[in-house]
């Protein structure tokens, strides 16, 4: 398994990892009065060219492949079929998030697309988060919380950045991956309360905070900001 140079991707062994892409969110955002141009093609494209840099065959995608909680609308399954068509793997896993829900009705034929509650790969046990599970893999993946970081300077100056989280819960180690679509919401690990019951169970004293590009900052509990 290796995390992925300043992408927030990781791979385990053929399988190409992304977690939250939320297609259909720029539709949300538009309601609320802001124009940003459809994104989902150039998602898939941005997956695309990491599959040619890992050499990966397989992607799996860690839950909230689409935005809209409940139901869906005919902008999204079109945005979810334009996304899925342009994707050059030949097997597609996703692991069903909190947003997912009739995501089975919205996926286009002819592609190898399978969709589960979580799935194990190697010694991995991969999930959303937004559900407790059990497992006798020694490390638990999930996505959900879309975790960043807040610096403050000494100007008042404030910079969020995506991150991720390398911890424990009991015996087990937990990695928590940020979030592939950079318009979606953030839980600010230094200040909020982390989301989903397996997150929740994580022990802040002692979890790393990584940034995208490597860089080891150090513990939730260290960074703590107003």
């Amino acid at each position: 398994m290796r995390f992925l140079n300043k992408y927030p991707a990781m791979k385990i062994g053929k399988c190409l990892v992304v977690a939250d892409v939320h297609i259909g969110i720029t539709k949300d955002i538009y309601d609320k009065g802001i124009f940003i141009p459809n994104q989902s093609e150039k998602m898939a494209d941005r997956i695309n060219k990491l599959k040619k840099l890992t050499k990966t065959n397989r992607l799996v995608m860690l839950g909230d492949v689409k935005h809209k909680v409940h139901g869906f609308s005919i902008h999204e399954k079109i945005e979810l079929e334009n996304f899925f068509s342009k994707l050059e793997f030949s097997r597609i896993t996703i692991v069903k998030g909190n947003h997912d829900g009739d995501i089975e009705r919205m996926l286009p034929e002819g592609k190898n697309i399978e969709v589960k509650k979580s799935v194990a790969i190697e010694k991995y046990f991969l999930t959303h988060g937004h559900r407790n599970v059990k497992t006798k893999k020694r490390t638990i993946v999930i996505g959900h919380n879309q975790p960043h970081v807040k610096f403050k300077d000494k100007m008042g100056g404030i910079y969020i950045e995506p991150v991720w989280i390398i911890g424990k819960i009991k015996s087990k180690k937990l990695i928590i991956m940020p979030a592939f679509n950079e318009l979606c919401g953030a839980t600010v690990v230094n200040k909020d309360i982390l989301l989903g019951p397996i997150a929740r169970q994580l022990d802040k004293k002692n979890a790393r905070v990584y940034l995208l590009d490597g860089t080891d900052i150090g513990t939730i509990h260290n960074l703590r900001v107003d």
